[in-house]
């Protein structure tokens, strides 16, 4: 805590300017330590106690099953209460003290009141109605602080700093075992009798149960659970909320104690509850209690079904995770939706949900975006529309899921601008890319010392059309990438490849200067008539610097007619270290056989990585129904379907 600092900070200057023994200092941190000590223990002691109150203002229908004596050389100085749910209490014997702590009391309106000040919180149960928590107190800083439940600890008002003192307490006068009865007699005079009884007992086992924030079993539909109870007495019984079933069914032999088993039935669907008194107060609570004469032990358990969430807007703002491929996009980290304008253009970044298929957006950035993320809002929306005119700088996360990106910018779209950002293509479709440029670009020229990087680049499910031919076409230019993640893509040139009509040099990752990849994964992806070399080059759809582990299985490269160059998946300017993890289930096909074609320009552990098969005509070009530039149709022959992109 900070004032243990200052007290240390003190001492240590008063031995610096008196010269004071280290004995004397000695002395002082250890009276501190005591200090310390002390308070922890009143803490304790308050709260302790204060459970115990909390007990006897609403027992919530648990009895006493035993009280047990704790001693202190001989003198009784505490009691340990034992409920019929198992519970376990602590209530220190009172006697005053003089550490200044908060006053705790309950008013005439039944709520507790913390240094005289009300808190709101309802401390006295009524018939049908629990009590609301009590306050749990702590030191901070050297400052009281109260909380209810899992609430936000708030500094207590009304009252001084913690000073030192001797341990005390506020509440309890006498406490003590009457014949079948405990007897707690309080400071201002109360005394409260509560039975004692030993064969009596109700405690649902929640230890192997996972329950939410809010202290909720949450239970999906239609589906039956089961917990463990431990119950002592007569006619045990179950209750339940409206739509739900709950029943109890006694165990041949107990379960470490617990002897019988409570069975639940979520309803099938969303109950809507009759407004009515009783609805109200049953609404969540499976309530199991036993009797023994007119004595009754009650323990519940809260339970429901996961919120009707139709909408992947209603999810967002339920706190809950949208993933898009491996990325997940939460309200805590990407803010607050943004709403859509009516004319669709996009003018500040954020995260944006599309309710309308079909809808056309546009780009209006002045300045760059921190994230821009745009997302199907329900299963309807299938296709988005976003144009891009404009050259967009991002500083953080690019998602793009069910989108058709027309470029129309004869320059990169998309500019990365610091370390670790994420960019994420799921069931898209790329057009309008040109020669020369590409898709995504460090904002700094050639990027030599790496610091605009990506910590993922992931295109899954998509399709790149390039309509004109040309040279240098980079997806992904000059930026490092932790995780690249290319899956089932379909990327073609849509002209018919000649000598002189060509799309050479393409790259889906370009950074054979300085730019490496850690971990690529390419799998199931089909090629179309897509050169990777120029003039000579044998150069690989993939060509880091350096390349950490690989993943190449199930592609498709075909070329259907002119090609000159040899020509590889994957080429690595500085292949030492590298690991192949996979490759397997790759197919090409080159119109001319005495071209060689790899995985791997690179020996992997003096191996040549080679396709399955480079020379078996994979697709019957001649049927437009599965092979077809203009709608960006291909299906592989029977035999070879299951292998490059799965639509």
């Amino acid at each position: 805590m900070k004032y243990i600092k200052s007290y240390i900070l003190f001492f240590l200057m008063v031995f610096a300017v008196t010269g004071c023994t280290t004995d004397d200092l000695k002395d002082d941190v250890n009276d501190l330590k005591d200090r310390v000590t002390l308070i922890e223990e009143q803490v304790k002691l308050l709260n302790d106690n204060l459970a115990v109150v909390a007990y006897i203002l609403d027992t919530q229908n648990k009895t006493i099953g035993e009280v047990k004596n704790v001693t202190d050389n001989g003198e009784v100085t505490q009691k340990k209460i034992v409920l019929s749910d198992g519970t376990e209490l602590t209530l220190t014997i009172g006697k005053p003290g003089t550490i200044n702590e908060p006053e705790v009391t309950v008013g005439e309106d039944k709520m507790w009141y913390i240094n005289g000040e009300p808190t709101g919180v309802i401390a006295i149960g009524e018939p049908g109605k629990n009590g609301e928590g009590y306050p749990e107190f702590r030191v901070q800083d050297g400052n009281w602080q109260v909380r209810f439940g899992d609430g936000d600890w708030k500094p207590v008002t009304g009252g001084g700093s913690v000073a030192g003192g001797s341990l005390g307490d506020q509440f309890f006068v006498k406490a003590e075992v009457v014949g079948d009865n405990f007897v707690v007699t309080m400071t201002d005079g109360t005394v409260h009798t509560l039975p004692i009884v030993a064969d009596l007992a109700c405690a649902i086992d929640k230890t192997s149960i996972g329950l939410d924030a809010e202290g909720f079993w949450v239970i999906e539909k239609d589906t039956r659970v089961e917990v463990l109870v431990k119950i002592t007495g007569e006619n045990p019984q179950v209750t339940y909320p409206q739509g739900w079933r709950a029943t109890l069914s006694e165990l041949d032999v107990a379960d470490e104690g617990n002897n019988y088993k409570l069975y639940i039935y979520a309803p099938a669907a969303t109950v809507k509850t009759v407004n009515t008194r009783a609805a109200a107060n049953n609404t969540s609570d499976i309530t199991v209690q036993v009797q023994k004469g007119s004595l009754w032990a009650v323990d519940k358990i809260k339970v429901k079904t996961p919120k009707e969430l139709n909408t992947n807007e209603e999810r967002y703002n339920d706190g809950q995770t949208i993933r898009v491929g491996g990325l997940e996009i939460t309200r805590e980290l990407y803010g607050d939706v943004k709403a859509v304008p009516a004319d669709g253009k996009l003018t500040e970044g954020g995260v944006y949900f599309i309710s309308e298929n079909g809808k056309e957006l546009a780009c209006g950035f002045e300045d760059g975006v921190q994230n821009l993320i745009i997302l199907p809002n329900t299963e309807e929306v299938t296709e988005i529309k976003l144009g891009i005119g404009q050259k967009v700088t991002f500083t953080g996360t690019f998602v793009c899921q069910n989108v058709i990106f027309n470029c129309t910018i004869k320059d990169y779209p998309l500019w990365v601008q610091g370390a670790d950002k994420n960019v994420v293509f799921d069931k898209c479709q790329i057009n309008g890319l040109i020669a020369t440029k590409g898709l995504l670009v460090s904002i700094t020229d050639k990027n030599v010392d790496g610091t605009d990087n990506l910590n993922r680049f992931e295109m899954s499910e998509s399709k790149v059309e390039i309509k004109e031919a040309g040279t240098n076409l980079y997806l992904i230019n000059t930026l490092s990438c932790k995780t690249l993640k290319f899956d089932n893509n379909i990327v073609y040139y849509s002209g018919t490849p000649s000598q002189d009509n060509n799309l050479e040099n393409f790259k889906v990752f370009n950074g054979k200067d300085n730019h490496r990849i850690d971990d690529l994964v390419v799998t199931r992806n089909t090629f179309i008539d897509i050169e990777s070399s120029y003039t000579g080059n044998n150069i690989g759809l993939f060509y880091p610097k350096t390349l950490g582990t690989a993943v190449v299985d199930n592609n498709i490269y075909y070329f259907s007619s002119y090609r000159e160059y040899t020509a590889f998946l994957i080429r690595v300017a500085s292949p030492d270290g590298m690991t192949l993890v996979s490759s397997v289930d790759n197919y090409a096909y080159v119109g001319d056989s005495s071209l060689n074609f790899n995985v791997f320009q690179n020996k992997v552990d003096d191996k040549t990585i080679s396709f399955t098969s480079k020379d078996i005509d994979l697709f019957d070009t001649e049927n437009t129904e599965t092979f077809d530039k203009s709608t960006g149709t291909f299906i592989p022959k029977d035999e070879y379907k299951a292998y490059g992109a799965q639509r």
